[in-house]
């Protein structure tokens, strides 16, 4: 049971060549957003196939394909049902036709964040629990909710996915989804430049010396005293403290587990966080407990072989 995992992201990819939780090897491209879906998978099958050459690994051991994309997924279809911002011609792509061609192997697909979940729950943050909220932040802000051990996905599957364009601010700007005050429009890396230069105080701040904006320039101004970087900061830590709260309220979870690449700093994040979660919930503090996640590299190719074997498991 080994299985070709691949989590298509925005700026690369991560391919994996996993046999029941245990990773054989991996490695990284680049991906081609702003081209078609099959730029990318003619580079993902060379890749592939170099990864089984250097390892030995034959093809006709493979039993599936796994593959993480971040929009919003049928699972039952194997369809990209949301047209992303990248890899615009996906939601009209046949996946299930070209794993057919190109490997003669069935494919599972599922959204990325879901893909992280489950890898969570099964080798991470989440293991022991099966009531669980995801949580990503970064360049954006994803999300995936599991309710008694099953993915929570909805009729038209939604479900648990959209705590980034969930509403945190009725005066708040528009977001690039076309609804105003979402969670990734007050509290996001791309949001953050334009928060940041309209700001009064721009001019008197450190980060108005530097070029590309990024949370970690937030994080070291706010320790240097830089009052807009606090400021910010603290607008952000609150934005996602409220978005807990709200998760909270919808579903309930043993946990939440945080993840995303400003994580670095998770003995920042994580307390402010706990904190908003034991103050305004509804429970009694310290009853939903927040935390990082632990499969930070790999949690999506982890979850997707996960739903591989899950797959070959119910045939």
């Amino acid at each position: 049971m080994t299985t070709i995992a691949i989590d298509v992201g925005g700026t690369r990819i991560k391919i994996g060549i996993i046999d029941q939780g245990h990773i054989l090897t991996t490695t990284k491209i680049a991906s081609a957003p702003d081209q078609n879906i099959e730029t990318s998978l003619r580079d993902i099958s060379v890749a592939v196939r170099k990864l089984l050459h250097a390892h030995s690994i034959p093809e006709n051991t493979l039993s599936g394909i796994g593959l993480s994309f971040p929009g919003i997924v049928d699972t039952k279809q194997n369809r990209v049902l949301s047209r992303y911002v990248k890899y615009t011609n996906s939601h009209q792509f046949d996946f299930e036709a070209w794993a057919t061609k190109e490997w003669e192997l069935p494919i599972v697909l599922a959204n990325d964040a879901k893909a992280a979940l489950i890898g969570e729950w099964a080798y991470g943050a989440g293991k022991g629990f099966n009531d669980i909220v995801l949580l990503t932040l970064g360049t954006g802000v994803g999300s995936a909710v599991m309710m008694e051990g099953r993915l929570l996905n909805g009729r038209h599957y939604l479900a648990g996915n959209m705590a980034g364009h969930m509403s945190v601010n009725i005066d708040g700007k528009d977001c690039n989804c076309g609804f105003f005050g979402c969670l990734e429009s007050e509290a996001s890396t791309w949001a953050l430049p334009e928060k940041i230069f309209r700001h009064p105080l721009y001019a008197q701040s450190m980060l108005s010396r530097i070029e590309k904006i990024e949370f970690m320039h937030l994080f070291e101004g706010a320790d240097g005293q830089d009052r807009l970087a606090q400021i910010v900061l603290e607008d952000c830590l609150k934005a996602w403290g409220l978005c807990a709260v709200n998760m909270v309220h919808a579903y309930d979870p043993d946990v939440i587990v945080i993840g995303g690449g400003i994580m670095q700093r998770k003995e920042d994040i994580l307390p402010a966080i706990q904190k908003m979660v034991d103050e305004y919930a509804w429970l009694e503090p310290g009853t939903v407990q927040v935390v990082a996640a632990e499969q930070v590299e790999f949690a999506g190719l982890l979850g997707m072989d996960c739903l591989v074997s899950k797959l070959e498991k119910e045939n």
